[in-house]
């Protein structure tokens, strides 16, 4: 009796981890795949989005080095716009909705950091107008200037 239990679950177990590898060698593909800007461009593939992202100054960065929050909510969160998507329900190319979710700033600033000793006098002036408006990078650089213009708050 117990070399029928010894091996029902010696299968069990056997199956489980060859289940455990499988998942888990799938998952780690999905990942790859789906962080790479190859497969964000297949959604966002606008022309002016193709273009901007040929010709952006960020050339080097890739689209989920500044547009993720982490791992697993963003795929739960891509995973859901991507039914959005297929339901009709949002436009993966409306630029002004996609914006309005914005980009964090703690992205923006682990490349660019304003505390950096060598940044030049001129680009710290500039830039006190963000502490004193309490403004967020995306307010100033926003658009092709990410994705070439800068709105213009010297008023």
């Amino acid at each position: 009796m117990f070399k029928k239990i010894n091996k029902k679950l010696s299968l069990i177990i056997l199956g489980s981890i060859f289940v455990g590898i499988v998942l888990a060698v799938v998952t780690n593909q999905g990942v790859k795949a789906t962080s790479s800007d190859g497969f964000c461009l297949s959604c966002h593939d606008a022309p002016e989005f193709v273009e901007q992202f040929e010709a952006r100054s960020h050339a080097e960065v890739s689209c989920i080095d500044c547009h993720t929050k982490g791992l697993v909510q963003d795929k739960v969160e891509g995973t859901k716009k991507a039914f959005s998507t297929l339901a009709g329900q949002i436009d993966p190319n409306n630029y002004d909705e996609l914006v309005s979710k914005g980009v964090s700033d703690d992205k923006c600033l682990s490349c660019h950091n304003l505390d950096n000793d060598n940044r030049s006098d001129a680009f710290l002036s500039g830039h006190a107008i963000y502490a004193e408006n309490n403004l967020s990078c995306t307010d100033c650089h926003d658009g092709p200037s990410i994705h070439g213009y800068l709105r213009d708050y010297s008023n």
